[in-house]
């Protein structure tokens, strides 16, 4: 009896490993939204992003891959972000490896898909290869060791004015915040840039001070370049703001052209 249950149940366990096989197949299924951490290699920056596949069976033995990537400015719960399309990804089935781009943006995402993690490296217009990125469905991948989370846009800068015209006498001591709002009827790449000046005659947080608001604002997420039009005054703001939240630029005054530098770091 012993001998014909071993004769049954061999051939039994051959025929279920098929299943079990196939069970372990189906959770290395490529769709689903992976947490991801984009590096800046050469400046030793990073950021937080998400990045969603979508499949599709075409029906004709092809199987078609969508991508979003959104890549955050700031924490993870940051408001503060841009949003990248890629309507077809192309996959070799043999390496794994997916390429995510879309020349509209330029802004791409080259990595190799294994057991639920993506990684590989991402490029942008402004540099080229920006850095590596590393991807996973459970979790957030491990931060990285000496690189700084990039600052966000939105904040409150302190800084000061130096005056290199010899018919301006603008007051030393400023401040610029500035805030980003998403524009909800278009793409989120769609980022409107407003805020305010304020000039301090005495030390900065006292109540002697002047304040206007931008009535125009350019702001490029990938070069990180501001220029600010003052609603009073007649100044234009122009400079870029570093990963780490530093804005250096130039100051402009109606009728006289170039009259001083400003720095300011954010709070």
């Amino acid at each position: 009896m012993l001998t014909l249950l071993r004769t049954i149940c061999i051939p039994l366990l051959f025929c279920l490993s098929p299943l079990f096989a196939s069970a372990q197949t189906g959770s290395d299924s490529i769709k689903g939204t992976y947490q991801a951490i984009l590096l800046h290699e050469q400046n030793r920056y990073f950021q937080y992003a998400s990045i969603t596949l979508n499949t599709v069976n075409t029906g004709d033995g092809n199987l078609k891959i969508s991508a979003g990537v959104r890549v955050l400015f700031g924490d993870q719960n940051s408001n503060e972000f841009l949003t990248y399309e890629y309507p077809d990804c192309a996959l070799n089935i043999l390496t794994r490896q997916i390429s995510m781009k879309n020349d509209a943006t330029g802004v791409s995402f080259v990595g190799y898909l294994k057991s639920g993690t993506i990684q590989g490296d991402w490029y942008s217009p402004s540099v080229g290869k920006v850095g590596t990125f590393a991807a996973q469905k459970n979790g957030t991948p491990s931060l990285p060791a000496g690189f700084e989370l990039v600052k966000s846009v939105t904040g409150h800068y302190i800084g000061k004015i130096k005056n290199t015209n010899a018919a301006s006498n603008l007051p030393e001591n400023a401040t610029v915040s500035l805030v980003t709002t998403q524009d909800p009827s278009t793409t989120a790449n769609n980022i409107s840039v407003s805020g305010n000046l304020r000039l301090y005659f005495g030390e900065t947080g006292s109540s002697e001070f002047v304040e206007t608001r931008f009535s125009q604002t350019e702001f490029n997420f990938y070069t990180r370049y501001l220029t600010a039009k003052t609603a009073n005054y007649g100044l234009t703001l122009k400079g870029s703001i570093s990963l780490n939240g530093v804005f250096k630029g130039d100051v402009f005054a109606d009728g006289l052209g170039h009259v001083g530098t400003i720095e300011a770091v954010a709070q």
